[in-house]
């Protein structure tokens, strides 16, 4: 890609689309064990669909803690590689690894204790209980390399490369393809793992790409340890920028542990078995396009802030509009039309592959505004202003659990009026957004 002095990077539609396609690819790819997981835990039979679905939001509650250092991260680097600043770059690269190892390693700890505990308080009895608790301790027992591989790649997308990250992401998940099956049902030389084979896998996976990553940052000058000891200034800034997006991606996995537990688990294992392939297998592909678009987005605005270019910025924010229309409007389509061909792929029951549909078709009313919500969301990211992310993000989301209670309980729709509060949140916070944008606070952000 062609850039500007002092690192600024031109952001209009192609550009933005050159630097999205490998970083769109990359989180699809990331997605891919969601996916692949839902698709062989299948060969488990029902119950094991039903366990996968809590057990996603116990990754997502994972991912929200590890993206403390994750947020704080990609604003700091793209900000130190628009400035021409490398000594700057690798010192918040080195104060990120640490904090991401110390909260890997006190999460992986604390979840392999509890999470069987909090299955039971989420109403999952029995064989479906067992198997998600099978599932979640492999989980934590890995939680090093799922917190490092996403750090690593945030590391290459902001500093404009997102060529590194979709090569790491195509090995990882090529390596989860191969090993799923081999040690979910005890493929050749390998043991039948059931659920623990599955998180085992995605655990393998992560760590081979997380370690070629940082050889190739090293081989490519970085220096994690050329800038003197640690300093708490340093893991401040990264907390301060990284928690409210991080809290809110708490309270959104929280709001879900609420539904399950409150109305999900009551309606059976049918509605928690449609719920996890529509979450997976759906959305699990429509929202890492978003994703992408919108981290690409993230560094290109990043970038030209730090280099003093904040025209470039906007154009940057006016492409990412483009491309996000178009890509939620591409996905509507696919969860009407498509959804009926796809889901027998991943279920035989008749009563959860009925789940899954109604889902689907009720969630593509909101994929436009999603699409926007994500980048818009990303840009603030990007810039470092990430205070309004939270008081956006953290509402809405707490929204839907009144809602859901209220549409699926008292007035009688179930499962149904969960996906409707779903929808109806996320009108909300895309609108939020489009009126936060309008203001351009996230232009005169100083870090």
């Amino acid at each position: 890609m062609e850039t500007h002095p002092r690192g600024a990077a031109p952001s209009g539609v192609r550009d933005l689309l050159r630097l999205a396609g490998p970083s769109i690819a990359s989180f699809v790819c990331q997605s891919g064990y969601r996916v692949n997981d839902q698709y062989w835990v299948g060969r488990l039979g029902p119950k094991a669909h039903a366990a996968l679905g809590p057990s996603t939001f116990f990754m997502v509650f994972n991912f929200s803690i590890f993206f403390l250092a994750v947020s704080g991260s990609m604003s700091l680097v793209a900000r130190a590689s628009g400035a021409n600043d490398p000594t700057r770059r690798d010192r918040v690269m080195t104060h990120a690894l640490v904090m991401g190892s110390v909260i890997a390693l006190a999460l992986g700890l604390v979840g392999s204790l509890v999470s069987g505990p909090a299955l039971h308080g989420l109403g999952l009895t029995g064989e479906t209980a067992a198997l998600g608790r099978e599932y979640l301790r492999t989980i934590y027992w890995v939680s090093l390399p799922l917190a490092l591989a996403p750090l690593v790649e945030t590391f290459f997308i902001a500093t404009g490369d997102t060529l590194v990250p979709l090569g790491l992401q195509l090995l990882a998940i090529a390596t989860n393809l191969l090993l799923n099956p081999c040690l979910i049902l005890g493929l050749g030389p390998f043991p039948a793992l059931g659920m623990s084979g599955a998180a085992l896998a995605t655990g393998v996976s992560r760590a081979l790409s997380a370690s070629l990553g940082l050889w190739l940052l090293h081989r490519r000058g970085v220096r994690f340890q050329a800038h003197g000891p640690l300093r708490l200034g340093e893991m401040t800034r990264l907390l301060r920028i990284g928690l409210p997006s991080s809290v809110a991606i708490t309270i959104y996995s929280s709001i879900y542990f609420a539904l399950i537990g409150l109305v999900l688990a009551p309606l059976g294992d049918p509605v928690l078995g449609g719920f996890a392939i529509g979450f997976n297998a759906f959305e699990g592909v429509s929202f890492p396009v978003y994703l992408g678009l919108g981290m690409a987005g993230s560094s290109l605005v990043g970038r030209n802030l730090g280099a003093g270019r904040p025209d470039l910025a906007q154009e940057a924010v006016r492409s990412l509009r483009i491309c996000a229309s178009v890509a939620g409007t591409l996905f509507t389509l696919l969860f009407l039309y498509g959804a009926g061909v796809i889901t027998p792929w991943f279920t035989r029951d008749p009563a959860t592959r009925l789940e899954t549909l109604r889902y689907v078709h009720i969630l593509a009313a909101s994929q436009l505004f999603v699409a926007l919500e994500t980048v818009h969301e990303k840009v603030h990211l990007g810039a470092g202003h990430t205070a309004p992310i939270f008081w956006i993000s953290v509402p809405g989301n707490i929204l839907r659990l009144p809602l859901g209670w209220l549409f699926a309980v008292p007035l009688g729709l179930g499962a149904t009026g969960i996906w409707w509060a779903i929808n109806v949140s996320s009108f909300l916070k895309s609108l939020a957004y489009g009126v936060l944008m309008r203001r351009g606070g996230w232009r005169r952000v100083r870090l």
